[in-house]
């Protein structure tokens, strides 16, 4: 196909990595986005717990309160007892000798001493003690509940993470078989036997799990926020199996006997403590006194040293000293009482939280017999849709999509229903001490979502003799280089041939930019309204073969990442092998299926693959194609003659695999020799040729009909 698609204009396009294309098998059977080789293994909950009780914010606060209670203790410690006294001194002294006589001289003088509290005085210092103490211990306290509270924090994002992935799971399996239904959709409308409202009802059933899988990946990504801020490292990946708790950490009689570790309740019997102990210690309250002993030595300058020994007490006291002691004896005996009460008070609330708590985790465990009912009830309706496929004739497969549908609400159900459980009871576990899962994990939830994986994954099969297959086997499709003419006029598809199906319609870089934007939108509205009348899928068609290698791929989504909202009836590659460079030709398999799986994941209409019919036959492709997520390839048969054409794509049509249609693509190009172009010979007999092709193949369920590069040439050729 000649190089006329948009790639070769995009020096726009910025090279965009899409989040969450690797994914790795962890033990539960989740993905779980990485990073590279080189990732460190996933965390383990008691690492995560572990990490968090020493680095997380709230818990380095505490610490650094508790570290300056410590300090205050130390130094209220060190400043009791007896106290080093001492000083010096030099004066100008004139003394009298005689009623007529004085004498001028100079003293110098130095002195040191101890001195010991007593009394009130020595009570004032073991109160600061106490109070210092008082305040560590509260500072420990403190502690204890910062880092209760962050390992409940860890536990409620670790499992909000876990079913956030099973969420996810659902969702990826649902939207597996999007392409290939939503193509059966499209078939089934275009041939007249689907109203349009009703393929919009269903299609929108996948854009409603395309959200919801977009919510789980950020609530992922916030989930891994918060455990990175909380273990105070980066954490991009952690082990999700549901953890499982030892019976006895569930009791309510265990968690009333542990009633006394709360960190609230024990943070009041400290505090009622400290004010009994200071009781003790205001007997002297107002007295104070002291003892102590000094040595002095002095001189005068011009005389003799001197000395002196002193032994001395001192003592004082307020007139009314009973009173302020019996007021502060009061005051602490107030304190002790306000304590208790504060005591009693924070085992009452924690009585009332605990019942609450376990009632809720009763409550939430007894909603999941119910959600079991349903989730079997949607099974049956499953298998019974399957069976009633052909007994509903064109129904069926609307009623078998709608109860795919109502199996992965009703697992949806169940994994919501496992969440809530499992936080209700992490709110009664952070009422007692440390508690660690028991070895294992609990399996409930895997046990019961593996055969809804595996009906989820299940391809809905296409309705037998749908007319839909039937009109698009034998319609006709085309390329248009020139998509912004048709465009900026709809009526010119009038122009084409009654038994058209499809037109795949190609844009220059800028044109394409204009499609995101709210003109552009109205524009290919209208164009879809007028086209979708007549019968016409509108599809976008993308090629450069640079597409297929790394950095081309992470350019091909930064082009559709604007697109994606776009109404398109579906989207087509042109990848071909031989436009390649001879150096990248042999990677251009395995890039081939790598780029279908990336577009696949980013964007939300059927996809399609046109490339050279020699590369489909290489063993094995077509299925690695439609695991990849086509819904169709197109195959390049230039070759005018319609016998040698149907000779040369039947192989093809027979040998496709199952969800995955073939469409032959013929040439109306005037630059073709006449072995391969049908421009020569006239619009009427190329018409012949291609509708002859076209019933020649009718025959086969995987044909997709006749594709014809292109529209403009056709216009231009002779009648």
């Amino acid at each position: 196909m000649p190089h006329r698609l948009v790639g070769r204009f995009l020096p726009w396009a910025a090279v965009l990595c899409l989040l969450g294309h690797a994914a790795s098998a962890l033990s539960g059977g989740l993905p779980l986005p990485q990073s590279g080789p080189m990732e460190a293994p996933p965390a383990s909950l008691a690492a995560l717990e572990g990490w968090a009780e020493v680095q997380a914010p709230a818990v380095r606060l505490a610490q650094a309160e508790a570290d300056v209670a410590a300090h205050r203790t130390g130094a209220a410690r060190a400043g009791q007892g007896a106290r080093v006294f001492g000083g010096a001194s030099l004066g100008g002294v004139r003394e009298s000798v005689t009623d007529t006589t004085s004498r001028d001289y100079q003293r110098g003088q130095a002195q040191i001493g101890v001195r010991w509290p007593l009394l009130g005085s020595r009570e004032a210092q073991q109160r600061g003690v106490r109070e210092a103490e008082g305040s560590e211990s509260l500072g420990r306290l403190r502690q204890a509940q910062a880092q209760r509270g962050v390992r409940l924090a860890v536990r409620q994002a670790y499992v909000r993470f876990a079913h956030s992935l099973q969420r996810r799971l659902l969702a990826q399996e649902f939207l597996a078989v999007r392409a290939p239904v939503e193509a059966q959709l499209l078939r089934r409308r275009q041939a007249g036997v689907m109203l349009e409202a009703d393929r919009l009802d269903l299609s929108a059933l996948f854009d409603g799990v395309q959200a919801a899988l977009d919510a789980q990946s950020a609530a992922q990504a916030s989930a891994l926020r918060t455990l990175s801020r909380l273990a105070g490292q980066p954490v991009t990946r952690v082990e999700t199996a549901i953890p499982a708790w030892p019976a006895h950490c569930l009791e309510r009689e265990a968690l009333l006997a542990q009633a006394g570790d709360d960190p609230a309740i024990a943070q009041a019997r400290s505090e009622r403590d400290t004010a009994a102990a200071q009781l003790d210690n205001t007997r002297h309250t107002g007295l104070e006194a002291g003892v102590s002993l000094s040595q002095s030595v002095s001189r005068d300058i011009g005389g003799q040293p001197g000395r002196s020994t002193v032994v001395g007490v001192d003592f004082s006291m307020p007139l009314e000293w009973r009173a302020q002691r019996d007021a502060a004896r009061g005051q602490l005996q107030s304190e002790r009482d306000r304590a208790d009460q504060l005591m009693e008070l924070r085992l009452g609330d924690y009585r009332a939280v605990l019942d609450q708590a376990l009632a809720d985790w009763q409550l939430r465990g007894g909603e999941m017999p119910g959600f079991l009912n349903r989730l079997q009830a949607a099974q049956e309706g499953l298998r019974v849709a399957r069976l009633r496929l052909d007994a509903f004739d064109g129904d069926g497969y609307s009623r078998l999509l709608m109860a795919r549908y109502a199996l992965y609400q009703a697992s949806l159900q169940i994994v919501d229903g496992s969440e809530r459980r499992a936080l209700a009871a992490l709110d009664v576990l952070a009422l007692g001490s440390a508690c660690q899962p028991q070895p294992g994990t609990d399996e409930l939830l895997a046990d019961l979502l593996a055969p809804v994986i595996t009906a989820l994954s299940a391809l809905p099969p296409a309705v037998p003799g749908d007319k839909a297959d039937e009109a698009r086997a034998t319609g006709l499709g085309w390329f248009s280089w020139n998509g912004q003419a048709l465009l900026d006029r709809p009526a010119r598809l009038d122009a084409m041939p009654q038994d058209s199906r499809r037109v795949l319609l190609s844009f220059t870089g800028a044109q394409l930019r204009a499609l995101a934007r709210p003109a552009g939108r109205a524009a290919l509205r209208r164009l879809l309204e007028h086209a979708h009348a007549r019968g016409l899928a509108v599809e976008l068609m993308l090629g450069e073969p640079s597409w297929v290698l790394p950095a081309g791929r992470e350019a091909l989504l930064a082009l559709l990442a604007p697109l994606r909202h776009v109404p398109f009836d579906g989207l087509n590659l042109d990848l071909e092998r031989s436009q390649l460079d001879a150096a990248d030709q042999p990677a251009w398999e395995d890039g081939t299926v790598a780029t279908l799986q990336a577009v696949r994941a980013a964007t939300p209409w059927p996809l399609a693959l046109t490339t050279h019919y020699r590369e489909l036959q290489v063993p094995g492709l077509a299925k690695r194609l439609q695991a990849a997520g086509a819904a169709e390839v197109v195959a390049m048969v230039y070759v005018s003659r319609p016998e040698r054409a149907a000779e040369l794509s039947r192989p093809l049509v027979q040998q496709a695999v199952p969800g995955l249609r073939v469409a032959v693509a013929q040439s109306m190009e005037p630059v073709l020799t006449a072995e391969e172009s049908s421009h020569g010979v006239g619009r009427a007999v190329a018409l012949q040729r291609w509708r002859a092709l076209a019933q020649a193949l009718s025959d086969l369920p995987a044909f997709g009909g006749v594709v014809v590069q292109a529209w403009e040439d056709f216009e231009e050729a002779a009648p």
